[in-house]
């Protein structure tokens, strides 16, 4: 059902089922003060000339209006079974940008700590830092994927280069651009035919690749408490990157299915190590192939203007142990080529609803998973412009926002880990994310760099050095 108002100002609408099932997968981590699966994406700027702090502070208030106007569903609250959204009046959107957006003026403050320490919040929240002149979005992921929490940042940067008065802008109009769910989009049929029931039934199967699955060593005891979010991060250098991609070329490899490839590899020969086998983990690596879905929805969902929506999907898929580079290579390249079915999008709400039944079922479940999963962004430049020119003072004089580098991670509250990678600006970047308690930083960094080693290895690339190798800055 798409939006309704149902009240002068108020907009409703049913939360989807996708949407349901993902928030009820980060709820779960409020107990801890937490949530699961929330998204962070970041963004390091510089400026062609010095912009007085004043002047750079309301330049940037401005625009977090702006980007609500042009991104409602970021203001959009959730219900039990609803989604509100209200047209602010001023007092109201004064009060909205002073809850949701904040200047960090503190130069011992980083976003590493920030991260760890985030706590769950009714609206996407953006903090920028003025030392590192970094900006932090963060949203719950039943709002957002990592496409689209790339997008909204890269809307951000926009808007502080429009830098429009938000007194000048006719609240009331953006409903129009407020997201419908994935199911609405896809026009799914409530009514369950034999079709959609063999679509989901199919889909739902993948689940029967986690038991078994091998997983890493982790510290602590299936009743210890997670702690906070912490990433470590490589990115290669521009020749090593360059070589890489080459490499893929050459062997008919996108750079995806050879990554994947070797963190199953990597992921295998730590998990024999696992000295928590009792949780299970003793065979296969078993991971998610996930897939944006906006290239198959068509437009304007396939556009930026629908970036704070949940258009992702995915199945579990395995790889055997004892199996080679190549080998594990050459079954995600034919698995990420062929891309979706017309039955994958077809079962997307009886698939939530049968997999969201399951989890609750199971939620008292004593298996642990404790694999490294992935999810990449492949070329981070189609979503994040590398420079924005803005107008600035009377004279309307043209300044430089350049966007140097950017990250995405979630807030991971389990043994489970995730292992992030795109491009931007030419060079591969990895960010692999965990929970404090259950892994060292030590032991995170040791193992992303088995994982960039046997990706060269593999691809036959000379070991340039890294640009980076330390903790992240998320």
């Amino acid at each position: 059902m798409p939006w309704q108002e149902i009240s002068p100002g108020r907009w409703q609408r049913p939360i989807g089922e996708n949407e349901r099932m993902i928030k009820w997968i980060g709820d779960r981590g409020h107990l801890h003060g937490q949530e699961h699966w929330s998204v962070t994406a970041t963004g390091t700027l510089t400026f062609s000339r010095l912009l007085e702090q004043p002047d750079l502070v309301s330049r940037l208030r401005r625009a977090w209006a702006s980007l609500r106007f042009a991104h409602p569903s970021i203001a959009a609250t959730p219900n039990i079974d609803t989604l509100d959204y209200i047209v602010p009046a001023s007092t109201a959107l004064d009060e909205w940008a002073k809850e949701t957006f904040h200047v960090i003026r503190d130069p011992g403050s980083n976003i590493n700590d920030l991260i760890a320490n985030i706590k769950p919040a009714p609206h996407v929240m953006g903090y920028y830092f003025l030392e590192s002149s970094q900006m932090v979005l963060h949203t719950a992921h039943w709002r957002t994927d990592g496409v689209g929490a790339l997008q909204l940042l890269n809307a951000f940067f926009a808007a502080i280069a429009v830098d429009e008065d938000p007194a000048s802008i006719k609240w009331g109009n953006e409903f129009i651009r407020l997201t419908p769910s994935i199911e609405d989009v896809l026009e799914l049929p409530s009514e369950l035919s034999t079709e959609i029931k063999a679509a989901a039934a199919d889909c739902l199967a993948s689940f029967g690749k986690v038991p078994g699955s091998v997983g890493l060593p982790y510290r602590g005891d299936p009743t210890t408490r997670p702690g906070g979010t912490r990433g470590v991060r490589y990115s290669l250098s521009d020749l090593a990157s360059t070589s890489v991609l080459a490499a893929c070329k050459a062997q008919g490899l996108r750079l995806l299915s050879a990554i994947h490839a070797s963190l199953a590899i990597s992921n295998l020969e730590l998990g024999m190590s696992n000295s928590n086998q009792s949780d299970g983990g003793h065979g296969h690596y078993t991971s998610t192939m996930r897939f944006n879905l906006r290239p198959y929805l068509g437009p304007p969902f396939d556009s930026p203007q629908y970036a704070s929506a949940l258009y992702t999907g995915g199945y579990f898929s395995s790889v055997p142990p004892g199996v080679s580079w190549h080998e594990a290579a050459s079954q995600y390249e034919t698995s990420y080529a062929n891309g979706l079915s017309r039955d994958f999008l077809l079962a997307r709400r009886e698939y939530a609803v049968k997999a969201l039944g399951m989890m609750m079922q199971n939620s008292g479940s004593t298996l642990i998973r404790s694999e490294i999963d992935i999810s990449s962004i492949d070329d981070a430049g189609n979503l994040v412009t590398p420079v924005h020119y803005c107008r600035v003072g009377p004279k309307e004089d043209t300044l430089e926002l350049a966007v140097e580098d950017i990250s995405l991670g979630v807030e991971c509250l389990t043994r489970e880990s995730y292992l992030f990678c795109w491009v931007f600006k030419g060079k591969i970047t990895f960010h692999l994310v965990y929970n404090e308690v259950f892994y060292s930083s030590a032991f995170m960094e040791h193992t992303l760099e088995a994982l960039v080693r046997n990706l060269k290895t593999a691809l036959e690339v000379e070991d340039y050095p890294c640009m980076s190798g330390s903790a992240s800055p998320f």
